[in-house]
């Protein structure tokens, strides 16, 4: 039975994956006529007002509960990663920004390690080695090596959604998924707004095609709410890092699924530096489930 249990909250992640590798290229379709920041502040003011409206009574009981060191931490994370993620599809392609988003699995045990000195084991280093390779192919044009602002920034989403799971995992031992998801996406918006008032101009909004309010929408309702409850549902009932392993799936999506949209293609060196980080993710993988497995035994002896 609870390995069941299990197998669903993987399913989980497997359908968030599913929900943003859509999610991505569409959001490179939207940007032709909405600008990143007043797309990000109306996909999340859009989506925490649904949260309100659905679970309005019980985020704000859960939350008087607590501290807000509770669930400032991934919340503040989770909103730079949708933030610089945003960016990111702005200045560079979808599928870069796809492949790069899945090395949380890389920084989430580092991150875990530094801030509540969880074990980490050298045998993660040479993987994390290989994957600074993988990197490097996966950003080489076929003359020059290209890691502009736009790599840059998608780098530091992945470093920000492992900084989300790490905490989160810490959040949702005191607070539901409901109220982790809807504090995820009200500190997006408060972000998010400022930002599109101060840098982009309100006249944009008067621009937007219906395509792109229809991508919005998309993104508020299935990338947003429903993509934040599957993780944090899944968070509250196994690790951080088999999260973000699961999440690797996310880019092989992404890149598919912009082909046909997008007809973006990665190059035949690209496509290399792809499968050696997507090796490597499996290689950790395989090292995490082990010395879970191996500490259960230790917790647990028969």
């Amino acid at each position: 039975m609870e390995k069941t249990k299990k197998y669903k909250y993987m399913a989980f992640i497997l359908l968030q994956s599913l929900i943003y590798g859509f999610g991505n290229p569409l959001t490179k379709i939207a940007f032709e006529t909405i600008t990143p920041f007043w797309s990000l502040a109306v996909r999340f003011t859009t989506a925490f007002l649904v949260f309100i409206l659905f679970f309005g009574k019980g985020i704000i009981v859960s939350l008087k509960s607590v501290g807000p060191k509770v669930y400032l931490p991934a919340g503040i994370c989770m909103a730079t990663a949708y933030i610089t993620c945003n960016l990111a599809l702005n200045w560079t392609s979808s599928t870069n920004v796809g492949f790069l988003m899945s090395l949380p699995v890389i920084f989430a045990p580092i991150l875990a390690f530094l801030i509540y000195k969880v074990k980490y084991r050298f045998i993660h280093v040479p993987i994390q080695i290989l994957v600074v390779m993988g990197l490097y192919f996966l950003c080489f044009d076929g003359t020059s090596f290209v890691f502009g602002k736009g790599e840059v920034t998608a780098l530091i989403t992945a470093i920000s959604i492992a900084g989300a799971l790490v905490f989160g995992e810490e959040s949702l031992k005191q607070l539901n998924p409901v109220t982790v998801s809807a504090v995820q996406a009200g500190i997006t918006a408060l972000i998010s707004l400022p930002c599109a008032l101060i840098f982009e101009s309100t006249e944009v909004l008067s621009r937007v095609s219906l395509p792109a309010w229809l991508v919005i929408l998309y993104l508020a309702i299935f990338c947003t709410n429903i993509a934040y409850m599957l993780q944090n549902s899944a968070l509250k009932n196994i690790s951080a890092s088999a999260v973000s392993m699961l999440q690797c799936t996310q880019p092989i999506l992404t890149a598919v699924i912009s082909y046909f949209i997008l007809k973006e293609k990665l190059s035949s060196i690209g496509v290399l530096g792809a499968a050696i980080i997507i090796m490597c993710l499996v290689a950790e993988n395989i090292i995490t489930a082990k010395e879970q497995s191996s500490s259960a035994r230790r917790e647990n002896p028969i």
